[in-house]
């Protein structure tokens, strides 16, 4: 698995100084900002000490959208919102879904600040993750987020892929069309819940799993053809 931090449109240098810092201890190497230049400012390298190479092979990238062809796996880091479709997983049970999905390229993204992410990053993303707080303030800060998502994440690059077979991306981009057909037989819209479900887990499965949903549907659509 390779992941990429992603950082929206960070408005102090030294929290993006400090999230490299967090990224080099545990293990990662590649940071993306997303509509800034706070980087360059020098406060990023006081904070980034013995992580300045992260800070000079920094990418940026006009909007998160336009980063979205890249990476097979985009999980947004947001607070938990109650009375949400969405599905919430903690940093613990997002390094253990990643242990076993089929995902090679993963970014993480963080949002603002002041803001967090909006509705229309949101989703663009494919899985949401949140930190679970003894209080609702203080809250975490943007570098101290990284360092704990960084730190939960550490292990599964060295142990991805070991249990599994990776599945290819075609072979999941054809079941998701086959999955869609289905519940547009079904009737079921793109604001059900099984609908976000289905996109939502669908790249965590593995060539074996992806193998048999194919044939799976295949028996489900003949049956509903026939009937």
């Amino acid at each position: 698995m390779n992941l990429t931090i992603v950082l929206v449109e960070p408005a102090r240098a030294t929290n993006i100084g400090a999230a490299a810092r967090a990224i080099k201890t545990m293990g990662f190497t590649r940071l993306v900002i997303v509509n800034s230049e706070q980087h360059l400012a020098p406060e990023a390298q006081w904070l980034a000490h013995g992580a300045t190479d992260i800070l000079t092979r920094i990418e940026t990238a006009p909007t998160l959208a336009a980063l979205r062809p890249q990476f097979d796996l985009m999980v947004a880091t947001t607070a938990r919102e109650r009375g949400q479709s969405r599905t919430y997983v903690t940093p613990e049970q997002l390094a253990e879904e990643l242990q076993h999905s089929s995902a090679m390229d993963v970014a993480l993204v963080f949002g603002r600040e002041s803001s967090g992410l909006t509705n229309q990053e949101l989703q663009i993303c494919d899985r949401y993750s949140y930190v679970p707080l003894a209080n609702d303030y203080p809250s975490l800060n943007l570098a101290q987020a990284v360092m704990v998502y960084s730190y939960a994440l550490s292990q599964v690059s060295r142990t991805i892929g070991l249990q599994s077979s990776p599945a290819s991306q075609g072979s999941i981009q054809a079941l998701k069309n086959k999955g869609e057909l289905l519940l547009d037989k079904l009737n079921v819209t793109t604001q059900d819940k099984l609908h976000r479900w289905w996109l939502e887990h669908l790249t965590s499965l593995d060539q074996r799993d992806v193998n048999m949903t194919h044939q799976l549907l295949n028996d489900v659509l003949k049956k509903i053809d026939k009937d």
